[in-house]
Formats: structure tokens, sequence, C-alpha cells
């Protein structure tokens, strides 16, 4: 058993993290912004919560005190994220190392190399700090979130329709194949360095609309948008995808909608 710390993990993705490493009988630390209500779906008992800032670096050293590996699956928008993937990496790893930490997991994006998109870039900054550090460091790349497909659908609510990217397939994997992957690296498996993982299946963002509208029966039609900028660019060429490392037994997207209803 380790004393593990999961960075941002009162998050979409760390909460999955943490909740994966408490059931795998780890000791868990989990360092964010705001430490989150009892009652609240953040919250995974048995957890020990600190409160701590990447970008100022207050209580980063209560955070890795003691610990055996840091996952970090920390995220930010707009103008932070540049600061807190970049200078807050740093802080973290630097803290880290000076209390013995040997050990390090990071969840990334799968297909941002050589990308335009402004948050993309801010990862492979963050990618690269992670690999410059003296710790043994396991870079987790990974195709889109479930949660986060359907949200892009949920975003012609307000127009009554349901909206899906034109001309785009996507490779939606779960928050739970997700942790699995990250704790796994935790724990050692695999080899030092990159790699990439994805859901199971490959399918165009048209047939995963009409499988959210079924499993939600909503009558709102569906809306082909197209995605501008380099993000629409990127995924329109398929550089998001990763069939070639689909994840073992990994929950599909129809799966996931009916283990969520």
């Amino acid at each position: 058993m380790s004393r593990v710390l999961v960075v941002g993990g009162t998050g979409l993705a760390g909460r999955a993290v943490t909740a994966e490493a408490v059931a795998r009988g780890h000791q868990v630390v989990v360092a964010a912004r705001r430490i989150p209500d009892d009652d609240s779906p953040a919250y995974v008992d048995g957890v020990a919560y600190v409160t701590a800032d990447l970008v100022t670096g207050a209580g980063l050293e209560e955070a890795v005190d003691g610990v055996d590996v840091l996952i970090d699956a920390s995220n930010a928008g707009g103008r932070r994220a540049s600061h807190v993937f970049a200078h807050g990496s740093r802080n973290l790893l630097h803290t880290a190392a000076r209390y013995g930490v040997g050990h390090a997991v990071l969840l990334s994006i799968a297909g941002i190399d050589g990308a335009r998109y402004p948050y993309y870039r801010s990862k492979l900054a963050q990618e690269r700090t992670y690999l410059d550090s003296p710790l043994e460091v396991r870079i987790v790349r990974t195709t889109q979130f479930h949660d986060f497909v359907t949200s892009v659908f949920e975003r012609g609510r307000r127009f009554g329709t349901v909206t899906a990217p034109s001309s785009t397939r996507v490779q939606p994997i779960a928050l739970t194949d997700v942790a699995r992957v990250l704790v796994d690296a935790a724990e050692g498996s695999g080899e030092p360095g990159t790699r990439t993982v994805g859901g199971p299946r490959v399918e165009s963002a048209r047939s995963l609309a009409r499988q959210w509208k079924d499993a939600t029966g909503t009558r709102r039609p569906i809306l082909s948008v197209r995605l501008g900028g380099p993000l629409g660019s990127a995924w329109r060429a398929g550089r998001h995808l990763a069939p070639e490392h689909a994840v073992d037994g990994g929950t599909g997207y129809a799966a996931w909608l009916t283990e969520s209803a």
C-alpha cells in the first residue's frame, strides 16, 4: 500500500482517480484549491484533503509530505491554463523532489503534438516540465471523456437542438477506465515515458449524438455544426484518435449512458 497524492482530486477526472486508488487500498491525499463538503459529489470517504495552490505554491509542502507517488489530474481553462500547467507544475515537481517523492503520473490528452490550439500547447508544455523533472514520470494521454462528449451535445440545449461536430469522429473513454490506467501507472505498470489510451470504439459524432438522444429521450433535432479554429481542424483530421491503443475491456458510450441512467 502506497501513500498517493492526487492533485486536482476534486475535479471530474481527479475524483474518479481518487475513488479508484481508495478502492485498491492506498492511503490517498487530495490536494485542491477548495476542500469539498462531506455531502459534495467531489467528496470521497477515507481521503485526507489538503488545500493547495499550484501557482502560488501555498500548501504544496503539506500535500507532498510523506507521499510515495503523485497523480496530477489538475485542470484549468482560459488564460489560467498556461500558469497552472507550466508554472504550477514546476512548483509541484520541485516541492515533490525536495520531499523525496520518487514517482509522478500525469494525465494528458491524445494527439496534442504539433497542436496550434492554445490549451493543447499548454498541455505539451506541462508534459515537457514533467519529463524534465528528476522524478520517474509516466504520462498517460487519453482520448475525450464520455462526459465531455455529452457536454458538447448539451451545448445546443438553449437553441432547442443537439449539437454534433460535423465531419468528426470521436473515440470516447469512460473516466473509470482512465482512472484504472492512471492508478496502474502509479503502481508502476508500464515503462516510464508517455503512453496513449483511447476508448473501445471510434464512432462519428452524429452516431454518438443519436445514442445520447435515445438514452435521454430528448426530441431535440441533431444539428451538425462545423467546429472552427485549430481544434476543429485537428479533430476533423483525426489527430485526437488512437484506435490502435483502445483500452482493454473499456466501457463504450452506449453502455456508459445505460449505466449513468
